[in-house]
């Protein structure tokens, strides 16, 4: 059962957004160790970082006069951000359609529809990604309704605004005396990654940001390829249009099978249960502290929790991944020993 089980939401409801814990665990490393500050997003309403990105996105429409009375929410999602989205039209009194693909966890689709959100799963044409099939699906209702509004999370600046403006204020105010030597951000739209870098750039430009993106994810350049273990909200289809060159010092590209691992081995020396994204931030650190020992203590953003992954099994936690590389199965030996900070 999730640790974030569904609750109703009144249209009197302003759901809790922000102000999310930071939690630190130490993970030892060949003659020293590293310090990560994990920055649990799951404690916002609905779950995940993108209570923040929805709230931004529909706040914005509301501002500029596109979103009132009558109108229907429409959006692409692979999980979080419709969650997020459908409580919040339930609490703000707007309908909500949201479009999902076959591997969005059921878990998530179900809470979707609980709240209140028509949900609508596609499947891609051939030689298409899924991404394609859900935006031709999103294309498709704002034609046959004129009520529609698309909140449009890939393109709306009010996406990346929101996380330079709200979630790295709070993560550099968790910072140790000296501040965070990397901070380490896994990218799917892309909007929080360049949000955390923008805020570091002008206010810890000291701190190295590491961008995390998915083996066969064309998030960051590169077409995409087939991911049979894709675990949602990782990677992505198609570049991102937030995040350029200027806004990583380092890339960390990772199998989802790699990040999965990662997850059941911080849930079972950690007790902290991440998602697949924060898994893979989390790695990304470890095999960056690795290569780097100027880098001590390092933060990750941790959009969400990992109850809704089939994909993450604490069982498998001693046991290395299939086709890992090398120094990915060194990093995970590693996660191994993790304990939390005074632990």
């Amino acid at each position: 059962m999730s640790s974030h089980p569904l609750r109703p939401v009144t249209l009197a409801e302003a759901p809790a957004v922000g102000g999310t814990p930071v939690r630190p665990v130490r993970v030892p490393l060949p003659g020293r160790s590293v310090r990560l500050w994990l920055k649990l997003e799951a404690e916002n309403s609905f779950g995940s970082v993108k209570a923040r990105t929805a709230a931004a996105l529909l706040d914005r429409l509301e501002e500029t006069g596109h979103l009132g009375p009558g109108r229907r929410v429409v959006e692409s999602t692979s999980g979080n951000l419709g969650v997020a989205l459908a409580g919040l039209c339930r609490a703000r009194g707007y309908a909500c359609s949201l479009v999902v693909e076959e591997s969005t966890p059921r878990t998530s689709v179900d809470r979707m529809a609980a709240y209140g959100a028509e949900v609508l799963t596609v499947r891609p044409a051939p030689g298409t990604t899924t991404l394609d099939a859900r935006l031709a699906a999103v294309r498709d209702l704002l034609a046959r309704d004129p009520d529609a509004v698309w909140t449009d999370q890939y393109a709306s600046s009010a996406n990346p605004r929101v996380h330079e403006t709200r979630t790295a204020v709070e993560l550099a105010a968790a910072a140790p005396e000296g501040g965070f030597d990397a901070v380490c951000v896994a990218v799917s739209t892309g909007g929080t990654l360049a949000g955390v870098a923008t805020h570091f750039r002008r206010h810890a430009p000291a701190t190295s940001v590491v961008a995390v993106d998915a083996v066969g994810s064309a998030a960051l350049g590169g077409p995409p390829a087939e991911r049979p273990s894709k675990l949602a909200g990782f990677g992505s289809g198609r570049r991102s249009r937030f995040v350029e060159p200027r806004h990583w010092d380092a890339v960390v590209r990772l199998r989802d099978e790699d990040a999965a691992a990662a997850c059941a081995r911080v849930l079972v020396r950690g007790g902290v249960s991440l998602g697949g994204s924060a898994g893979a931030a989390v790695l990304a650190a470890v095999l960056r502290a690795g290569a780097d020992p100027a880098l001590r203590e390092v933060a990750c953003l941790c959009p969400d929790d990992g109850e809704k992954y089939p994909q993450i099994d604490p069982a498998h936690a001693g046991s290395r991944p299939a086709g890992a590389a090398p120094a990915v199965a060194d990093a995970l030996d590693c996660l191994n020993l993790l304990t939390p900070e005074g632990g």
